[in-house]
């Protein structure tokens, strides 16, 4: 029976001597995308030092031969090529890809080559994140497998995009629930009561975005250098439209000027314990923990911008100036989802105080 080949990219037994006295050599012969076999070496004191050169060495082989899609590369190293190919693209949309791959898709199915990622163990891969992980999660690992494939199949890896044979992920649109108006003071004062949460500094966070309405992504984004008394300028945000000064509320801007006295005087308004910025998902993670402990309702970060959009509404604001201050660019989305970016907004500030019922000692 005739040796099986060396597959692609890939190499046979490594081998060591000791040519003479403090230096070995370590040897081996690596198949390359032309379908040849050549020899590798390298020297080194040691026979051990020999063979972690040669074996970085072939790393470093595979790494720069990996020009295009194979049909035995595995899903872990396609997901790795997509987010290369995706970097250019927002960093919330990085974030999102990032996440979806190492976190979801990669250690359910990273392991398998590209010709074995058939429609039908797609399929129920994807079943089971929408069990696990709820069908939202499920709606993204598909979009970046139908990306990932799609790399495979213009490689000619795989003749077609299996992705496009998967059923529709079924999920009914559920949007974040608004806190009461009745309800927000007292969540307030309780969160601040909270020491674990006044420690960890989330109390500031929630009463920032609750008396703002600010994304929590522009929350997190600001520096200690955009506060101006009550005026806060908001550079980082999803949208043109995004990016606002807007007047926060005094007992917002009492807390603020305290943030921003001191010691904190530069880097971000919201750091961790350790000064640095924030994480998205862990801040999200450490809330969710927190409503539960305390019992808050299942309210999100996104709950707020909703309450804060009804007070305003109901303070007799138009629509236009509902969608300046929570940075929409289009009003009709405010009116339809908010109401149940260069505007100072102390009409909106005045009507904000009144909901905070918070104010620094």
């Amino acid at each position: 029976m005739p040796r099986p080949r060396t597959p692609l990219s890939s190499f046979g037994r490594i081998s060591a001597v000791e040519i003479e006295d403090g230096k070995w050599r370590a040897r081996t012969r690596y198949r390359f995308d032309d379908g040849k076999l050549r020899q590798v070496e390298r020297f080194a004191p040691s026979k051990a030092k020999a063979e972690a050169a040669l074996k970085k060495a072939l790393t470093t082989i595979q790494a720069s031969t990996a020009t295009e899609v194979k049909r035995e590369t595995r899903l872990s190293d396609l997901g790795e090529r997509f987010l290369l190919s995706k970097a250019d693209r927002a960093p919330r949309t990085v974030e999102t890809y990032t996440h979806s791959v190492r976190k979801v898709i990669v250690p359910r199915i990273g392991d398998l080559a590209v010709t074995e990622a058939t429609a039908d163990r797609l399929q129920r891969t994807l079943n089971a994140i929408a069990a696990e992980n709820g069908p939202g999660e499920a709606k993204k690992a598909r979009a970046v497998l139908s990306g990932m494939m799609g790399l495979a199949a213009r490689s000619d890896a795989v003749k077609t995009n299996p992705v496009r044979e998967l059923a529709p992920i079924q999920a009914k649109a559920v949007g974040a629930t608004p806190v009461p108006l009745s309800e927000l003071p007292g969540l307030l004062e309780k969160l601040a009561a909270d020491e674990q949460a006044a420690a960890s500094g989330l109390a500031d966070i929630v009463m920032f975005i609750a008396g703002t309405g600010a994304r929590i992504t522009e929350a997190i984004g600001l520096d200690v250098g955009d506060v101006e008394g009550s005026v806060v300028t908001i550079r980082k945000s999803k949208t043109k439209a995004g990016e606002r000064r807007i007047t926060v509320p005094a007992a917002v801007a009492d807390r603020l000027k305290t943030l921003c006295s001191g010691e904190h005087r530069v880097g971000p308004l919201f750091p961790t314990p350790l000064g640095k910025r924030r994480d998205r998902r862990n801040i999200s993670g450490e809330w969710q923990a927190t409503r539960e402990r305390l019992g808050l309702g299942d309210y999100t970060f996104h709950s707020f911008r909703k309450t804060v959009g009804t007070a305003l509404d109901q303070a007799g604001l138009s629509p236009r100036d509902v969608a300046e201050y929570l940075g929409h660019t289009n009003p009709s989305l405010t009116m339809n989802t908010y109401m149940s970016k260069k505007v100072g907004g102390s009409r909106a500030a005045d009507a904000l105080e009144s909901l905070m019922h918070i104010r620094e000692d």
